[in-house]
């Protein structure tokens, strides 16, 4: 019976796109063929264009290839919108002598080297059509200050023709940023205050105050896919600040600074030729106005633009005893001293379901730290390697260099010097072509060595590596509260650590006994053989 690997592409990933149904058109074609379906491999958000090295599901494929007969997509683009990649990848078949197909039966096995090309060919000429389309629309009107698309910023709406749309104030929104800026430069007003008067007023917040203006629900009218309605959303101080200080509020059109993520803090102009910003709109706040505004909110970042350490040690590590719950870092430094602590939520406040539960963080990050290199520190770190098919992919390689010396020898006179240096290439080359074959034929996962102690990996990692190094041994810290009358200080009997093992163990208790039973044996067979030799 031939076999076949079944592939499925989505450059975006959403629900009326789900690869499922194209999967099941994959299976019913090769069923109807009489084909056995081997194994099934997907790429989501990944752009056609995309290298196959760089495609996790093509990737899988790759390292099938020796093993199948065919290979199936649903239509042609599902492989590639480059006609570089594809021909690579129909390279890679061919030298594993595989067959590229198609469900919609355009790529048959029957006139599969005939139409691949072309149809590829124009894939890639779409595709670059399209992109140059957008590209050429999306700076035509941003050079004339249009509104390119999306909701407007807080404190307008977009009004106009298809073709020339811009920004009109909404009068409601944006006396609500004038009357804060007014608090905020006039009477000492602070971004929580105004974001605790705004929700108790009741006024919308951005989302909710476009959806009403445009007719729409309200996020709590709205049900969720599992049926039941969302709480009302509600005004943030990280909200407020972000409408308070972005440049749209001058009615200039933003832009993201490349290699920035895109946010009110790092938003800029777009700037036109002779370097001024594009207007989309009547301003909301004069110059004078914006600029103090902006540095009364600058003044009150503490820490904007500071370092920042990374995730917590221990963030979904330690867990809280009462509750099972996660506890979170609560970061506070007095005079250069690291005075911080974990908490469990649930333990805070009058709506707290449990007695609290806070412990320094610094000593309980230290106390992991000591009993977890005391266990594991000395054990050489190894890493699980996967068959990512780059065996495949020099395999074609080396079979076309094959072809084209061997096409160029019969041009050559037999005895002479090229010859003899076309031959030795040859022989080196079919060398190594069986020596890649043999690898691609027997591509399995398998652990290797990392060239390091668990110890030194932790030394070389930021807190954020190292909880991915607990994690990975299933470690779990659990707190208790603190004994009531007992003195306010650190105190290990609070706490247990445990390491509940990888994942794969964790999983399949048995699976992962015999594993380590003929790993156990193996490396005792190793050592016999050391021994004799």
């Amino acid at each position: 019976m031939k076999t076949v690997v079944i592939y499925d592409r989505l450059s975006r990933l959403f629900a009326e796109e789900a690869p499922d149904h194209r999967i099941a058109i994959c299976r019913a074609y090769a069923e109807a063929r009489g084909w056995k379906v081997v194994h099934v491999a997907s790429d989501t958000n990944v752009s056609g264009a995309s290298k196959l090295e760089d495609r996790p599901g093509m990737r899988e494929v790759l390292s099938w290839l020796p093993r199948v007969d065919y290979v199936l997509a649903a239509k042609l683009d599902r492989y590639a919108r480059s006609v570089l990649e594809f021909q690579r990848l129909l390279d890679a078949a061919k030298s594993t002598h595989s067959t590229v197909v198609t469900a919609d039966g355009v790529v048959s096995p029957e006139n599969a080297s005939i139409i691949i090309n072309v149809l590829a060919a124009f894939a890639e000429y779409e595709r670059d059509m399209i992109t140059a389309r957008i590209t050429d629309s999306k700076k035509h009107f941003k050079a004339r200050g249009n509104h390119l698309g999306g909701l407007a910023p807080y404190g307008y709406s977009v009004t106009g023709p298809i073709n020339d749309k811009r920004w009109a104030i909404d009068e409601d929104a944006a006396k609500v940023i004038r009357e804060c800026a007014d608090k905020l430069i006039n009477h000492g007003a602070t971004l929580t205050g105004l974001t605790r008067e705004l929700n108790e007023r009741g006024t919308l917040p951005p989302a909710d105050h476009a959806r009403q203006r445009d007719g729409r629900k309200l996020s709590h009218e709205r049900e969720g896919r599992d049926g039941r309605k969302k709480n009302p959303q509600r005004w943030h101080s990280t909200t407020l600040r972000d409408v308070l200080y972005t440049p749209a509020l001058r009615g200039w059109l933003v832009q993201s600074v490349p290699g920035k993520k895109r946010g009110a803090l790092t938003n800029q102009p777009v700037l036109d030729t002779e370097g001024k910003p594009l207007c989309a709109g009547p301003e909301i706040l004069n110059a004078e106005t914006w600029s103090a505004l902006r540095a009364i909110l600058d003044g009150k970042a503490k820490g904007r633009g500071a370092e920042r350490t990374g995730k917590a040690l221990l963030l979904h590590v330690a867990l809280c005893s009462e509750c099972d719950g996660p506890m979170y870092r609560q970061r506070r430094a007095v005079n250069g001293k690291d005075y911080s602590t974990y908490v469990c939520r649930k333990g805070v406040g009058k709506l707290g379901t449990h007695r609290p539960n806070v412990i320094t963080a610094p000593m309980l990050d230290d106390l992991v730290t000591a009993d977890y290199l005391k266990r594991f520190g000395r054990i050489a770190l190894q890493r699980w390697t996967e068959p990512d098919g780059s065996a495949v992919l020099q395999l074609s390689e080396v079979t076309t260099q094959i072809e084209r010396l061997a096409g160029n020898l019969a041009q050559l006179e037999p005895n002479g010097t090229a010859a003899r240096m076309a031959i030795t290439q040859l022989n080196a080359l079919e060398k190594r072509q069986g020596a890649l074959r043999t690898e691609a034929d027997h591509a399995e996962g398998r652990w290797v060595d990392a060239g390091s102690t668990i110890a030194a990996e932790w030394r070389r990692r930021t807190d954020e590596g190292r909880t991915e190094l607990l994690n990975d041994l299933g470690a779990v810290v659990v707190v208790r509260p603190t004994t009531p009358g007992a003195p306010k200080r650190f105190s290990p009997a609070r706490v247990a650590i445990d390491y509940e093992g990888p994942t794969w163990v964790r999983n399949d208790p048995a699976a992962a006994e015999l594993a380590a039973i003929a790993q156990t044996e193996a490396l005792i067979t190793e050592e016999r053989r050391a021994v004799h030799a």
